[in-house]
């Protein structure tokens, strides 16, 4: 009997390389967001490398997977321009560049949320129309204008 190698990331990104995927992204994230253990962007010189790559990482996967993983499939086959495998602990989405630019999901995933954004800015550097936000005790230090 062989023993077969586990479907986790180092697979993963094994396999995507194997595929001819350009620019692999990998992203960790953190276990409060409950989504997945990495999400993965990879960029594919064509419509047709995109679907070539997607359907041998599930057909890789069915073979793979152990008895408890999840049930998957390729979701936006009906595009042209992305596609994405949701494996559970690793999301995959594979992209044309053109589209990969448009949708910036490495910015997105790795920038955090607007508002996380916001909190770590001091309230010197924030316009003034963003200072209405800060609650009371943050605003002592303000100016206040009469």
């Amino acid at each position: 009997d062989t023993v077969l190698p586990k479907f986790n990331i180092d697979f993963v990104v094994d396999l995507l390389r194997q595929e001819n995927a350009k620019d692999v992204c990998v992203i960790q994230l953190p276990p409060e967001i409950k989504y997945c253990d990495y999400f993965i962007i990879v960029s594919g010189s064509s419509t047709r490398h995109l679907h070539a790559m997607a359907h041998y990482m599930l057909k890789m996967y069915k073979h793979h997977k152990e008895e408890s993983d999840p049930h998957t499939q390729i979701e936006g086959k009906e595009t042209d321009d992305w596609l994405c495998i949701d494996f559970g602990n690793i999301v995959i989405h594979f992209m044309l560049p053109e589209t990969r630019e448009v949708y910036e999901l490495e910015k997105l995933w790795t920038l955090g949320s607007y508002d996380d954004q916001l909190t770590q800015m001091t309230p010197q550097s924030l316009p003034e129309d963003f200072i209405f936000g800060l609650s009371p005790e943050s605003s002592d230090h303000l100016e206040t204008r009469t």
